[in-house]
């Protein structure tokens, strides 16, 4: 009777080994998965800043030599 119980406390020993390792598989992926997309917000909002402060420079910038000299003279360039 005593073999039956040892057997039990093995095979119950073993699956919450088994189940841990499992948890702790899935929780760092969830962690890995939360630091890519982090990652990709910060890329994306760097790639946002840019190509805004390019599309103003381009709708602002001066399109001939008379703009560029009036801006220069009013001190806005």
């Amino acid at each position: 009777m005593m073999a039956y119980f040892w057997w039990g406390l093995a095979t119950f020993v073993v699956a919450a080994l088994i189940l841990l390792v499992a948890y702790a598989t899935k929780a760092g992926r969830n962690a890995q998965a939360v630091n890519q997309s982090a990652q990709n917000t910060a890329q994306a909002k760097v790639l946002t800043t840019t190509t805004a402060a390019m599309a103003q420079a381009q709708a602002t910038g001066p399109q001939n030599t008379a703009q560029l000299l009036s801006r220069l003279d009013a001190k806005d360039a």
